[in-house]
Formats: C-alpha cells, sequence, structure tokens
C-alpha cells in the first residue's frame, strides 16, 4: 500500500496527517505523488500515526508498491 490508501484507510486528510507527523501537507502530497521519498525516521512517524488511527500497517506496508506486490 501507499501512502495515501494507508490516509485514506485512516480517515485523515493530508493536513491532518502532516500536522500529526510535524510536517506540512505539501510534503505529505509530494510522499503521495512519488516527488519525495521520507526519510526511515518520518516513515517510521507516518505508521505511528496511522496505527495510532487503528490501522494495522508496517514499514514494508510502507514501501510496497502495486508492482512489488
Amino acid at each position: 500500500m501507499d501512502i495515501r490508501s494507508l490516509r485514506t484507510r485512516a480517515g485523515m486528510t493530508q493536513r491532518e496527517l502532516g500536522e500529526a507527523c510535524g510536517l506540512g501537507q505539501s510534503t505529505i502530497g509530494n510522499y503521495e505523488a512519488g516527488i519525495r521519498a521520507p526519510s526511515l525516521e518520518v516513515a517510521q512517524k507516518i505508521i505511528e500515526v496511522i496505527q495510532s488511527r487503528g490501522v494495522d500497517v508496517s514499514i514494508q506496508d510502507l514501501f510496497t508498491t502495486a508492482d512489488a506486490a
């Protein structure tokens, strides 16, 4: 899954996820569009936030694409 899929499963907007992670909405948008990739530290924070919303997610889920699955 990608960040967008996980974020929407968590019922969050880009702005909400960004604020929860200490990032801007545009940064989350760039991650989702594939323009930038999060650092491992940021990826772990994204996972923590999404998990806090009750979504079962791992680091592998965050970086697995449909092509790789």
